[in-house]
């Protein structure tokens, strides 16, 4: 999600490099965009300037999907150590 002009919309990947936008307030589609080979915009329902910061907003602040991938677990052979502090008998945590 991206604010502009202090109203919030949600960025949508359809298909790889290709987005569309909602406003979140009334859930509207306000249009799509392509980031390559360059970035296309096609506004629907509000003006092209408008549309064109809201595509800016998301490729600038990394709300497109080929940053938002999940991070992978780590591998099974990295496992949870249990050691015993000295001081006190606390527990501490940590990968081996």
């Amino acid at each position: 999600m991206v604010q502009v002009r202090g109203v919030t919309y949600r960025v949508e990947r359809l298909e790889p490099h290709y987005y569309a936008v909602v406003r979140v307030l009334d859930d509207t589609s306000v249009g799509t965009f392509w980031t390559l080979p360059v970035l296309r915009i096609t506004p629907e329902g509000c003006d092209i300037g408008l549309f064109a910061e809201v595509a800016r907003a998301a490729l600038r602040f990394a709300r497109t999907s080929g940053v938002m991938a999940a991070v992978p677990p780590p591998p099974a052979s990295e496992s949870l150590v249990t050691a015993e502090v000295a001081s006190g008998g606390m527990q501490h945590s940590a990968l081996a």
